[in-house]
């Protein structure tokens, strides 16, 4: 049974996360994919030259602040869309964990 390699559950996947900053890639389609991320603290400032990006929050509470000092809190089921080019980062307080749906050969370009 073949197909039965493309089943996944999302909260067993979060749950195996012991890191304080996981994102992996969950599935693809065509030329995007789901990202898994499980985050606590702060990320880096970055952005994506080619390719919006989607966020699902599913757990916790994910702040995503924007260069000209624009914040957006995601609570769960919120979603948000950062698009490319748009410098971001983003901070969990707590354990957070979300979906991303991106290209899959989005690029992350790191800025201070």
């Amino acid at each position: 049974m073949r197909y039965m390699e493309n089943l996944k559950n999302l909260k067993s996947l979060s749950d195996n996360v012991s890191k304080t900053h996981e994102n992996f890639v969950v599935s693809e389609i065509n030329d995007s994919c789901l990202r898994l991320a499980v985050n606590e603290g702060e990320f880096p400032w970055h952005y994506h030259s080619n390719s919006d990006e989607l966020f699902v929050v599913l757990e916790g509470e994910l702040t995503i602040e924007f260069h000209d000092r624009r914040l957006i809190t995601l609570k769960p089921q919120d979603i948000f869309l950062v698009h490319k080019r748009m410098t971001h980062r983003t901070r969990a307080k707590g354990r957070t964990v979300n979906l991303c749906f991106e290209k899959t050969e989005s690029d992350t370009i790191f800025v201070e």
